[in-house]
């Protein structure tokens, strides 16, 4: 994958994000279901993380992370379509 593919994947992830709040709006709709998704970039090439945009943190290399009151399963099954075919990449969901 290129530098670009990556970028191109992270504004779709905030995209994604976006739209799944103005959904699951928590006021109109009553649900309270909190959970943070986080997706991890593994891999031995340190360089290209910090191309890609990358933070470290106490679990490793962070490509993107969100939270949200709402059906978090349903925002971590399209993210994790969205990712399918970036192999350095790990989904996880995570109820608070």
């Amino acid at each position: 994958m290129q530098i670009q593919d990556y970028q191109n994947l992270k504004n779709k992830l905030e995209t994604i994000s976006s739209n799944h709040s103005k959904k699951y709006d928590r006021n109109a709709s009553g649900y309270l279901d909190a959970s943070h998704i986080s997706i991890k970039m593994y891999g031995k090439d340190w360089r290209l993380k910090k191309q890609v945009g990358c933070r470290k943190d106490y679990n490793g290399w962070s490509f993107f992370t969100t939270s949200t009151n709402s059906n978090g399963y349903d925002l971590y099954e399209e993210i994790h379509k969205a990712c399918k075919d970036f192999k350095l990449l790990l989904v996880t969901e995570k109820q608070l």
